[in-house]
């Protein structure tokens, strides 16, 4: 049969489609392991390979197919319903774009305070990729052996690091930072975002020697997550654990590969234990044995993972010759999810309680978690007063479209009150970011800024939750953004975790753009 001749705009759109693999592989497999000068100039070499590929990308794939396509063309694409994600990011463009006019300073706001240049040029690169990716993405396995190269070797780096063996020179073996993942709260984010992407792609991949092949990559990913050095790696866990228990319940299937996942995790974190705490204690890097992490490690919380594991093998095992009760399960997920909100809200009313009243407050005193003072959360207690602060003394203007992007510093500063504080606990350092992403939208994009993000987190999440119990791209996604909002709440944008955590959401996108669904 004589092969159909394409059109002129298939062949633009297919040219698209293959710059933006190209991109999506560099920018798995590359970017997380690209370094130059070791530790001393990480950020900047991330942001520098992150901002030339992008710009190559945006400008190729944007400006010659992507307006070939639609403008010199008659393209039905575009005629589909944009998905509310989608227009929220358009909206969240805009918003970037009033935040930087309104700048106080137009120099600092285009690129950024700090190493890691979170100005008006990357928030553009994020959002304009990412409707690029929604675009012209095509599911190809080669998308994934990237992504599981690039999270596979720094896992294993990780981990190497953390034992103080460099197979890369890194220069200075400072504990802060970690091989090419660089400093702690990059890195934590970094994780939390291939870890969520590669529980998805085990969990809906049926032949046995590709998921033999994730679950090895899913167990390197697990080791540096719990040698990562950050506490706030175990809401990450729980998030994503929690999230994908909720999808696997829908079907049998689906939970004995939670069960795998689930033993995976325990052997994984025994295997840490003893490492840290047996074989190689003495040149373990960055050991605060009082911190979350390595406290659970000692209680043998990788026991409990393989117990509880266990337990719902042996349900899933009396449940063989039975219909798998869907309804039942779906209301007692309900019920653990209102379980959740009402100990959040006690545990708000408690800290609030302990904080301000602590003689009234009996046995929770003692609770230093629910101390929120300015030591809280290694020093989050200070930083969030001070932005929640700073945003009550912004005039009417400035609270809707903020100091403009890397203003946080120079406006916090500004009080002689907050900068004393900050002094007073930093001392020489500066406080360049509120340690919290929506805090620090609040300050430098205002109230449209940080509405407009939240909206595509939450409209992303719930439609992506709709869709994960029957699409592959849908679940890695939602598993990712789980992980990425955990981290939200204590860290701050990085260009190889926030350009993931939108790539990953693009791709699911554009699969229900496809599949003509709309929310």
């Amino acid at each position: 049969m004589k092969p159909k001749k394409k059109s002129t705009v298939q062949v633009i759109h297919e040219y698209g489609e293959l710059l933006t693999t190209i991109y999506l592989v560099v920018m798995l497999a590359v970017l997380p392991l690209f370094y130059h000068n070791g530790y001393s100039d990480i950020a900047n070499a991330k942001y520098k390979m992150y901002r030339l590929i992008t710009i190559v990308f945006v400008v190729i794939c944007g400006l010659i197919c992507f307006s070939a396509e639609t403008g010199m063309f008659k393209c039905e694409n575009l005629r589909k319903r944009p998905l509310v994600p989608v227009s929220c990011v358009i909206i969240h463009f805009f918003s970037n774009l009033i935040s930087w006019i309104f700048s106080s300073d137009h120099k600092l706001s285009w690129i950024g305070n700090g190493s890691w240049h979170m100005g008006f040029l990357s928030q553009l690169l994020f959002l304009l990729s990412m409707l690029l990716v929604f675009y012209y993405f095509k599911n190809r396995i080669i998308i994934w052996a990237a992504a599981g190269l690039g999270a596979g070797i720094t896992g294993l780096l990780t981990v190497l690091n953390r034992f103080d063996i460099y197979p890369l020179d890194m220069g200075n073996k400072y504990p802060g930072f970690i091989s090419t993942l660089g400093q702690t709260n990059w890195a934590t984010m970094y994780v939390a975002c291939l870890m969520g992407v590669g529980i998805g792609l085990f969990i809906n991949e049926e032949k046995l020697i590709k998921r033999i092949i994730i679950l090895l990559v899913d167990a390197l990913i697990f080791m540096g997550a719990w040698v990562v050095g950050s506490d706030t790696i175990l809401p990450v866990i729980v998030a994503e654990l929690f999230i994908l228990l909720g999808i696997c319940l829908k079907k049998r299937e689906y939970m004995k590969r939670f069960v795998v996942i689930l033993s995976v995790l325990g052997v994984v974190t025994e295997v840490i234990y003893f490492l840290v705490f047996e074989f190689f204690y003495d040149r373990f890097v960055f050991v605060d044995e009082n911190d979350a992490v390595n406290s659970l490690l000692k209680k043998q919380i990788g026991v409990w993972f393989i117990v509880v594991a266990a337990l719902i093998f042996m349900l899933i095992s009396l449940m063989k010759n039975k219909e798998w009760g869907s309804n039942i399960l779906t209301n007692l997920y309900k019920l653990m999810v209102a379980g959740v909100l009402l100990s959040v809200i006690f545990i708000i009313i408690a800290m609030v309680a302990v904080t301000n009243t602590p003689e009234k407050a009996g046995a929770l005193a003692n609770v230093r978690m629910l101390r929120f003072d300015y030591d809280w959360g290694t020093h989050r207690g200070l930083n969030w007063r001070c932005a929640v602060y700073g945003f009550a003394r912004m005039s009417p203007l400035r609270k809707i479209v903020g100091t403009g992007q890397g203003g946080f510093e120079a406006y916090i500063y500004s009080f002689q009150d907050l900068s004393d504080s900050l002094h007073e606990m930093y001392g020489k350092y500066k406080l360049m970011v509120a340690h919290n992403e929506y805090l620090n939208f609040l300050i430098e994009n205002g109230i449209i800024g940080c509405l407009s993000y939240m909206g595509f987190m939450i409209s992303s999440f719930s439609l992506l939750w709709k869709r994960a119990g029957e699409s592959r791209l849908s679940l890695m996604a939602l598993l990712s953004l789980s992980g990425y909002i955990a981290c939200s709440i204590f860290f701050f944008q990085h260009v190889y975790a926030t350009s993931f955590m939108y790539i990953f959401i693009a791709m699911a996108l554009s699969e229900v753009r496809n599949a003509g669904t709309a929310l």
